[in-house]
């Protein structure tokens, strides 16, 4: 992924626990997006887009 940055958020520990269970789970099944900075980052994406934030250039 070219010219990330680095965000530091809190989110609630089940929240964690089923990224990590995802990411992991991913992997093995060598399934794209597998890491959670994937994850994470097509998540916010989708979210960002579909409330008019994000993809309008």
């Amino acid at each position: 992924m070219p010219g990330v940055v680095s965000l530091n958020v809190r989110i609630e520990p089940h929240i964690s626990t089923a990224l990590l269970r995802a990411s992991m789970e991913r992997k093995i099944q060598r399934l794209s997006p597998f890491t959670q900075q994937d994850i994470v980052a097509e998540a916010l994406a989708l979210w960002l887009k579909t409330h008019g934030f994000y993809g309008q250039e």
